[in-house]
């Protein structure tokens, strides 16, 4: 007798997904592959090889693009097809932006000078905003053309070998995609993540021009110049999309969730560090800059301190690549009434949606004035008003509590963390 053993019915998609990770590391390790014969890693900066990258893949664009341009332009000229000449200017439009990108790495790599003692890193992001713009010039472009397509339909006299062609062109566009994306990932760049997407709307465009193809030779030529019209849109919808991105890094993103918090746990892993508020991270391309606070007591000698900011911050240059300006800011954690006022703080007021952080709380008496000091982060995103409203709630809350001091509260700026 056979003894049936039923299966899991949870085992079939958990294959899939094991299959599917295989897949995904079987192509990561063919791309990390060919990465490492054409660009080996060597002991040289982390910003020359990720230059190397950057150029690798953008010669390896220029000429799979050039290649595909030639094609496309070649059958749509032969058959008349304004969706396939469109499309063969959006792959002409990937050969100028591949020349962009290998223009931003080298600019990238600049070393700093008189006028730019930050660098070079965002030419990156111009790089990337100059790709944007082509994409939706070139959709403006063939809008008109694509409607004058729609209001008076040629015949499209195409063959099924110029639609295989386009066909492999597609799945040539999706793998130079993937592998710029994989290598956007290894370097952490914007631009090659842009290129990448450029990549993916060219076979995207392709697709509906083969669709737009089949239909010609099916008798509807209406279609090309429908397809020419959807190509047309979506030029301009992912040029915004990526000069939107490329904006935002030049006008200065803030740091992220992640970022702030290493930083933190960072310094708060240095020994006699009590805090740490107020942390800044500005991004020029590949290089950061940062500042921090730091809280000890007060009681520390000047040369103690001096030992624990250089601690500070050979740390966070050890782990991020970056040397931070330090502030130490000196508390009296043993000061009973500071102690009070904490404790009163976080049990009242931390589940204050509004406020994320107290920080360098102080307490100063003198004959006139009784005083309690200290800093608040807001959250991101709230108003003026808001800010001003919450902060007159808290000091007239202490003062209640505190009866006969002054309250006194520092707003730190919204790029503090």
């Amino acid at each position: 007798m056979k003894l049936h053993i039923a299966r899991p019915k949870f085992q079939k998609p958990v294959l899939k997904i094991i299959e599917s990770s295989i897949q995904i590391n079987l192509k990561n390790n063919m791309f990390e592959s060919l990465t490492n014969y054409f660009v080996p890693k060597t002991k040289e900066s982390a910003l020359i090889y990720r230059t190397k990258i950057g150029v690798f893949q953008g010669w390896i664009s220029v000429f799979v693009n050039s290649i595909l341009f030639i094609l496309k332009l070649a059958i749509g000229i032969m058959v008349g097809a304004v969706s396939v000449i469109a499309d063969a200017i959006h792959t002409l439009s990937d050969v100028v932006s591949s020349a962009v990108v290998i223009w931003g790495f080298r600019q990238a790599e600049k070393p700093a000078d008189v006028e730019h003692p930050y660098g070079h890193g965002r030419a990156e992001y111009i790089a990337t905003l100059i790709i944007a713009i082509l994409l939706s010039v070139a959709g403006i472009e063939f809008i008109e053309v694509a409607i004058d397509r729609i209001r008076h339909p040629e015949v499209v006299e195409a063959q099924w070998w110029m639609v295989v062609v386009l066909s492999a062109t597609i799945l040539l566009k999706e793998l130079t995609a993937r592998y710029a994306e994989f290598l956007s990932s290894k370097i952490a760049s914007g631009t090659l993540h842009a290129d990448a997407w450029h990549h993916r709307t060219d076979a995207i465009s392709s697709l509906l021009v083969v669709v737009a193809m089949i239909a010609g030779i099916y008798g509807y030529p209406a279609v090309d110049g429908w397809a020419g019209l959807g190509v047309a849109l979506f030029l301009i919808y992912t040029g915004f999309e990526i000069a939107r991105d490329a904006v935002d890094d030049l006008i200065g993103k803030p740091p992220t969730t992640e970022e702030v918090e290493n930083i933190r746990q960072i310094v708060m892993s240095v020994d006699r560090v009590l805090g740490a508020h107020d942390i800044t991270v500005h991004s020029y391309g590949h290089d950061k800059f940062a500042s921090v606070h730091v809280e000890i007591d007060a009681d520390e000698t000047t040369a103690v301190a001096h030992d624990i900011s250089e601690e500070v911050e050979s740390r966070i240059q050890k782990v991020f690549g970056v040397e931070p300006t330090v502030h130490m800011d000196p508390v009296h954690p043993k000061d009973p009434m500071v102690h009070e006022i904490t404790t009163y703080l976080n049990q009242t007021w931390s589940g204050d949606d509004r406020i994320t952080d107290f920080h360098d709380i102080r307490v100063v008496k003198t004959e006139s004035h009784h005083v309690i000091l200290f800093g608040v982060n807001m959250k991101v995103g709230m108003r003026q008003n808001q800010i001003v409203e919450c902060c007159q709630s808290l000091e007239e809350n202490l003062r209640r509590k505190f009866n006969g001091y002054e309250v006194n509260i520092k707003v730190s700026p919204l790029y503090r963390f």
